[in-house]
């Protein structure tokens, strides 16, 4: 009798931990503000990689509970042009990129600290413990080495981070230290 009562009352725990841990975001209003957080990411890209061929794969998020927010695209490097089953498309003239694939990560760096920083604020559900990642996943098609044809790139910041650059108690170079990057 006491295992069956242990068993319940595990059960009960484990339930109400999870009804608390939901009970203070309004999902709703996260998805909207994710959604609008995703279009963000998706127009930086395209002002930086002016290629129609570019964007493989649209900013798309999820929230983890415990964890934050996690936004993913996959975005094509070096993509002079696609090969079709009807020949080869070609971007038009003087959208090719002109850079290495190295510094077109580095600008994928760069530009997803600055829409961090800019625009991080955009979801207001999240908590100050509570964190903003960011994977983009970059293919070099040029490449012929498939371990080195794909470049992962995780950028990783806690809200309040992003808080305290928006009101000034943290200046942009403190910012920039606290962003985690990965890059494999």
């Amino acid at each position: 009798m006491s295992y069956r009562r242990f068993c319940l009352f595990a059960l009960l725990l484990a339930l109400s931990a999870q009804a608390n841990a939901q009970r203070g975001y309004n999902l709703g209003l996260l998805k909207r503000d994710t959604q609008i957080f995703e279009q963000i990411i998706e127009e930086v890209l395209k002002q930086n990689f002016k290629t129609p061929f570019a964007l493989a794969a649209d900013p798309k998020g999820a929230y983890l509970d415990g964890y934050g927010l996690m936004i993913s695209f996959q975005l094509n490097l070096s993509r002079a042009s696609v090969r079709t089953p009807f020949g080869q498309l070609k971007p038009p003239q003087g959208t090719a990129p002109k850079v290495s694939p190295e510094v077109q990560v580095q600008i994928v760096k760069d530009s997803m600290i600055n829409c961090l920083a800019n625009y991080g604020r955009t979801v207001k559900e999240l908590r100050p413990r509570d964190r903003i990642s960011i994977h983009a996943h970059l293919m070099n098609r040029n490449e012929l080495d498939p371990v080195k044809s794909e470049t992962v790139l995780v950028l990783t910041v806690m809200k309040e981070h992003i808080d305290q650059l928006s009101v000034g108690t943290l200046d942009m170079e403190r910012f920039k230290q606290r962003v985690h990057v990965l890059e494999y």
